[in-house]
């Protein structure tokens, strides 16, 4: 085991107990190896063991819960709106890691690609070919071309005249 994970290791789990046995036993297998690590060992237990061994579980006074619970609530209001639950959520966003917004839009991209690939063309055509004879008609329109309304509105000529001026 190296050095700095050794002593990682004690700063963390090792003073907390939370090694289990075999781990527990490689980093005291190292300590008894190593002369700066024993060392590194020996202060710790002088400055941040030692001096706590009889010192009683500190129970804060019952006004900090109180200003605890404040904050929670306060919190909760601000957030309890709309508008307060859509800033969170998009502060939540911000917060993520780059690589899942790159793996998002990723995937967005070959999804939009599948289904851009897969779409039947019997839905499509009928849309654009619609548009695009609207498009034809309004542009003939516009260009004073009034024999496309198949004779309905040829009294209103004049009309048409006095609008495209």
């Amino acid at each position: 085991m190296e050095c700095k994970k050794a002593q990682d290791k004690l700063m963390t789990e090792y003073l907390d107990k939370e090694l289990d046995a075999e781990e527990r036993a490689e980093v005291e297998r190292h300590f008894a190896g190593c002369a700066d690590c024993r060392e590194f060992f020996e202060a710790v237990q002088r400055t941040a063991v030692i001096p706590f061994e009889g010192a009683e579980e500190m129970r804060p006074d019952h006004v900090v819960w109180q200003k605890i619970r404040e904050k929670i609530e306060t919190e909760r209001s601000r957030s309890g709106n709309g508008l307060g639950k859509w800033a969170n959520a998009w502060v939540s966003l911000l917060r993520m890691p780059q690589p899942v917004f790159h793996a998002a839009f990723v995937t967005t991209l070959i999804l939009g690609v599948i289904v851009l690939a897969k779409w039947p063309p019997r839905y499509a055509d009928p849309v654009y070919g619609y548009v695009f004879e609207q498009m034809t008609f309004l542009g003939e329109l516009g260009a004073g071309n009034t024999d496309l309304m198949n004779g309905d509105l040829k009294d209103y000529d004049a009309v048409f005249k006095e609008i495209s001026e």
